[in-house]
């Protein structure tokens, strides 16, 4: 009779255990996380010689080293807004912080090699679209590269023009949003120098894999592939201390997305001849999804030389 009550007791209370996890199971299909893709837009120049983020067609004297380390922090450099709204509440991703360690180094009068190091240190966001925030933190994918000097200023040319080629590594933390497929981003750069300022430009494609995430996101435009990218810079170069510069970064994508726009104002102070310091920051403009609202970045760099 026993042996009968307890059958009797499990058989009305097994229906009510399969609901509770049909409820568990379909809750945790509902809640997921973006496919893995790198979503860190800057990178930084390694040699740095005029601006920290465009390149101005130069390259590190040779037997020249430079390495820097550099603290990000990125207000909302993940969300899903029809509108440029800096003061929006909530994000995919809200807050980010990534150190990148960086470093170049002259290898010929005319070739320039180097590498860049990200770490997320830190992120949070808020659940999207039943989509689940990253994760918060891990190894963000790394980049090498090489740049060739064509023509130089010290040479007796009109400019200074470079040929650079960087690629992304497969590596980093996919939870993350910090790996993807391998990356090729060449560039031409050029610029020019007066006694007073410097001015350079450089135009490069970005070559990645497309990844269509508006089956998640419900939105056609959020679209992540090959981009062309543009950018801009103004350094002073007068002062023997402390100087200024203005760069603007253009991303235009090419198999869908929305147009991302960066303006980033630095102050750099030469602390010794070989020891540089700086802050770096400034907005993105637009409403492509993967375009902070702004960032702000502080760091320092050793040269073996004096750069600038």
């Amino acid at each position: 009779m026993r042996t009968y009550r307890k059958m009797s007791t499990m058989s009305r209370h097994l229906p009510l255990s399969l609901l509770a996890l049909s409820l568990l199971a379909t809750s945790a299909l509902a809640q997921s996380r973006l496919p893995a893709f790198e979503l860190q837009r800057l990178q930084f120049d390694p040699g740095a010689l005029g601006s920290l983020v465009v390149g101005t067609g130069r390259t590190l004297d040779q037997g020249v080293l430079r390495t820097s380390i550099q603290f990000q922090y990125e207000q909302q450099p993940l969300a899903f807004d029809d509108r440029w709204d800096p003061q929006t509440a909530q994000a995919l991703v809200e807050g980010k912080f990534t150190a990148h360690l960086t470093a170049a180094y002259g290898a010929l009068s005319w070739l320039q090699v180097g590498a860049q190091l990200p770490f997320i240190l830190g992120q949070s966001g808020t659940r999207r679209m039943d989509m689940l925030p990253p994760t918060s933190g891990g190894l963000d994918m790394p980049w090498v590269g090489a740049r060739a000097g064509l023509l130089s200023m010290k040479n007796g040319m009109p400019v200074n023009l470079s040929l650079d080629m960087t690629a992304g590594l497969p590596v980093g933390t996919a939870e993350a949003l910090a790996k993807e497929d391998l990356n090729l981003f060449p560039r031409l750069q050029v610029g020019t120098r007066t006694e007073w300022f410097q001015v350079g430009a450089e135009a490069g494609y970005l070559l990645r894999k497309k990844l269509d995430l508006s089956s998640f996101t419900g939105r056609p435009q959020d679209v992540v592939g090959n981009e062309l990218r543009l950018a801009a810079t103004v350094t002073g170069v007068g002062g023997k201390k402390t100087r200024g510069e203005l760069s603007v970064l253009v991303g235009l994508p090419q198999q869908g997305g929305r147009t991302s726009v960066e303006a980033l104002l630095a102050i750099r102070r030469h602390a010794k001849p070989w020891l540089d310091l700086w802050v770096l920051g400034g907005p993105g403009i637009g409403t492509a999804m993967d375009t902070p609202a702004f960032r702000v970045i502080a760091g320092a760099s050793i040269s073996s030389a004096k750069i600038d």
